[in-house]
């Protein structure tokens, strides 16, 4: 939440289509580039935390949005709302109130998502990409969780996406605030395995919050990093319910016409794309993410760490300098031009 967790550099803004966006926002120096930071699930502009003030420092602009449905961001309860197209075109909105012609973009999890979607509908407004833990995905029109978890079943012995089911569920919002210290450990443990116990097999999300199973939340997320993560997702700030929605929008088939319609010429991307693997993800498998990219990335660099889900956090200091030394071989000349 970028109001609370960076209050002095977080703005404001209106979209032509009415929607409010929070975000942080720190101009560059000199002619280096902007660095759009696309954050997951369930967190907002805070899971950047330690980029934020690392790439102002070395003269980047960064713009990190509360994505919607997070933060100070609004959060619509129309399903339609969280459609990848819809979202992408918020972010190339938020880009033009700004003034911004290109950007160099990160994405993690669903931040990824949208960083893919964004590729295929606004190349045009980025320089170079980045995607950590989850790389790109190519359009999927016919998009099915369960022959997904299917073939993860036949191929590793486990449902990938099983939690999916329980995020689709009418009442999992409401189960997730009334237990927000226990979603905060399922989501941030000491043990990445974890997720391959409680929320990887299909019903072991429900059966974790009904049994009250226990998980130890990670010694790097500090107590007054869990405060400000309690004060972003409380129930007064609307809890899960929002982020949420973007399982639900993709298992009910809000992206599937936009996708089904996009020409498989915007499924490829041709900038430098540099993809960050987490080898302890049991989500996120590093084998299916680097597969997956490499019809459609003419240009992809490959680097790996030895961690789960949270790399940026994890590893905030190797990510930092390896995403630098990406930018900086990428960033380009006079791109802070504004249109």
């Amino acid at each position: 939440m970028a109001s609370v967790a960076f209050p002095s550099i977080s703005k404001t803004t209106r979209l032509p289509n009415g929607t409010s966006y929070n975000y942080v926002f720190v101009e560059p120096k000199g002619n280096k580039p902007y660095i759009l930071f696309l954050h997951g699930f369930p967190s907002s502009s805070f899971d950047w935390r330690h980029q934020i003030p690392f790439f102002s420092n070395a003269g980047y602009g960064v713009i990190v949005p509360d994505l919607l449905g997070y933060g100070g961001t609004d959060k619509p309860e129309v399903l339609e709302a969280y459609g990848l197209k819809s979202m992408s075109d918020d972010m190339a909105s938020l880009l033009d109130h700004l003034q911004i012609k290109g950007v160099l973009g990160v994405g993690h999890d669903w931040g990824s998502f949208l960083l893919s979607r964004l590729a295929n509908y606004h190349p045009d407004r980025f320089i170079a990409y980045a995607f950590l833990d989850i790389g790109y995905w190519a359009p999927y029109a016919d998009f099915d969780v369960d022959a997904i978890n299917a073939q993860a079943e036949r191929q590793f012995g486990y449902s990938m996406f099983g939690y999916w089911h329980f995020f689709n569920a009418p009442d999992s919002a409401q189960i997730m605030i009334d237990n927000l210290e226990r979603s905060m450990a399922l989501c941030y443990p000491a043990d990445p395995k974890a997720l391959s116990q409680h929320l990887c097999p299909l019903g072991a999300a429900r059966k974790y919050y009904e049994t009250q199973s226990s998980v130890a939340v990670a010694a790097w997320f500090t107590p007054a990093e869990q405060a400000t993560y309690r004060q972003i997702f409380s129930a007064e700030n609307g809890g899960f319910a929002g982020g949420l929605n973007w399982y639900k929008a993709q298992m009910g088939r809000v992206n599937a016409a936009d996708e089904g319609a996009l020409p498989s010429e915007r499924y490829h991307i041709d900038k430098p794309t540099l993809m960050v693997v987490c080898t302890k993800d049991p989500v996120a498998i590093p084998a299916i993410q680097i597969e997956g990219m490499k019809p459609y990335v003419k240009q992809l660099e490959i680097e790996s760490h030895e961690c789960g889900h949270w790399v940026q956090l994890v590893k905030a200091k190797e990510v930092n300098e390896m995403l630098k030394g990406f930018f900086d071989r990428h960033r380009g000349d006079g791109v802070t031009e504004k249109l």
